[in-house]
């Protein structure tokens, strides 16, 4: 699959762009000229298909790395080696992510992110450049602008949370550049809100596109999944009308899987009732070693798997011990009482890619996000109802849980431990503390987290920015030393 996207993307445009750049001051890959995209409906298609592709690949964040340069799974497994609800069992993979030396600006770490997205904003602004003035655009382009939108969208929202506190409170701190063109010219950080101030519009106008849009499979971008991009950015803005509203209409074409499916399906599968945009990995897209599964699923034979034993991904004890034993989710973990196990206690066995050869499928949304963020931002309206959408998705995971009572910040609380554990390992983690403005904490009373990595962060403290990349500092005149993130 990922083969025969990239050579129709050669055929048409007619040559091979080198991606070896490590900054942005070139076209991007496989650039395919606006006239192109004008005149071609299928080269423009052959672009969004490319980004998609580029979004489970390796090597797009140049400078390859093994752990983590896989695309938008590498980005999400590298934020939560950098919270606390993940405790790595050994000093190897994802070391400098969870010691935080990942985040300096000469690390290839910040480069991937960087650059990961990066490219996905110049290929969609081919697109968006090429489509948003044209007069005469069919359905299908404007499906294709739709999904450009969206995804620079996403793209600028995780640069600006990755490299930038979160907005509320910070709305005229330092934010990310915001390119308009495929070219990137170096343009200034500008503030959090000029950032912010370019993704809404752009989404809101891309779910406005894609109204009557049919998919071919859940690899591509649609209205409910941008309607899940509004929901987040909405709770992040504390917008809390429009992040109920958006996550209610994201959520509503998908059903919840079982608590027994949670704990035994392996999230491996994109045909999963509630998964809502992910990636389907085969034979040929497949990454192998380089991948998720690689590093997550203990059983394997990858990185962190079974048969190098190279760093178990393992749960922060004291939230496991804020489980109920009646959650059906509690057997995603291994029991600290199963010495049977081949495992080390509270490995995680959520991650198993039933293919048994690194094909298993990627996840990057699912209804069960949008339920727990419809109830918080509801919770945080005062509206009764928050306590009804939480207890449908949790009462679905655990046949013990009563309807909450609480109300205010004690809910708000309650629905924070349930994104703990529904999202475990889902890219959500470290986003949640910078947002909710709390602090990594590895060294409390009952923590299990190893030597080389108890860490602890004050609330917004400087550790919870990446740096720039040395490389764009290099290469970028109007962002210099002074505005770079403090060490």
């Amino acid at each position: 699959m990922k083969k025969f996207k990239y050579l129709l993307l050669i055929a048409i445009a007619g040559y091979a762009s080198s991606c070896e750049d490590d900054f942005l001051d070139t076209e991007p890959a496989r650039s395919i000229s606006s006239e192109q995209v004008k005149r071609t409906p299928v080269a423009t298609q052959a672009i969004v298909r490319g980004i998609y592709a580029n979004l489970r690949s390796f090597g797009v964040g140049n400078p390859a790395r093994v752990d983590v340069d896989y695309g938008q799974k590498g980005i999400m497994a590298i934020t939560d080696m950098m919270a606390q609800d993940i405790v790595l069992n050994n000093f190897n993979w994802y070391i400098f992510l969870y010691n935080y030396n990942g985040r300096q600006q000469t690390s290839s770490r910040t480069n991937i992110v960087w650059n990961t997205y990066y490219t996905a904003i110049a290929d969609a602004n081919s697109v968006i450049n090429a489509l948003d003035s044209k007069m005469d655009r069919t359905s299908e382009e404007d499906a294709l602008l739709g999904q450009a939108l969206a995804i620079k969208g996403f793209s600028l929202f995780n640069l600006v949370r990755v490299y930038s506190h979160t907005y509320i409170g910070h709305e005229n701190d330092p934010g990310v550049p915001i390119p308009d063109r495929v070219d990137f010219t170096g343009k200034s950080r500008g503030t959090v809100k000029d950032v912010y101030d370019q993704i809404i519009p752009d989404m809101e106008k891309a779910i406005t596109l894609l109204d009557g849009f049919t998919r071919s499979s859940k690899q591509e971008i649609d209205r409910s999944v941008a309607h899940g991009f509004l929901a987040n950015i909405y709770l992040e803005t504390g917008n809390w009308q429009l992040a109920a509203d958006n996550a209610a209409a994201a959520k509503a074409p998908y059903g919840l899987m079982s608590g027994n499916q949670y704990a035994a399906d392996g999230f491996d599968d994109i045909g999963n009732e509630e998964w809502m945009w992910g990636a389907d990995i085969d034979n040929e897209s497949s990454t192998t070693f380089i991948s998720f599964f690689s590093h997550f699923d203990s059983s394997a034979g990858g990185y962190g798997g079974i048969g190098f034993g190279l760093g178990y991904k393992i749960m922060d004890a004291r939230l496991y011990e804020q489980i109920p034993d009646t959650d059906l989710r509690k057997a995603a973990w291994v029991s600290p009482d199963d010495e049977a196990s081949p495992y080390p206690p509270l490995t995680n066995l959520k991650f198993i890619d039933g293919t048994g050869v690194f094909e298993g499928d990627y996840s990057y949304m699912r209804a069960a996000e949008m339920y727990l963020i419809e109830a918080e931002a509801k919770a945080r309206l005062g509206d009764a109802s928050a306590a009804d959408v939480l207890f449908e998705l949790v009462s679905n995971r655990d046949p013990g849980y009563v309807k909450t009572t609480n109300t205010g910040d004690a809910l708000v609380e309650e629905i924070y431990l349930q994104r703990r554990i529904e999202l475990w390992g889902e890219g959500v983690s470290w986003f949640d503390l910078k947002r909710l403005k709390k602090p990594l904490d590895r060294s409390g009373a009952g923590s299990n987290h190893r030597d080389f990595g108890l860490i602890d962060i004050a609330p917004e403290g400087n550790f919870f920015r990446m740096q720039i990349p040395e490389g764009e500092l290099n290469s970028n005149e109007n962002i210099n030393v002074g505005d770079q993130n403090p060490s």
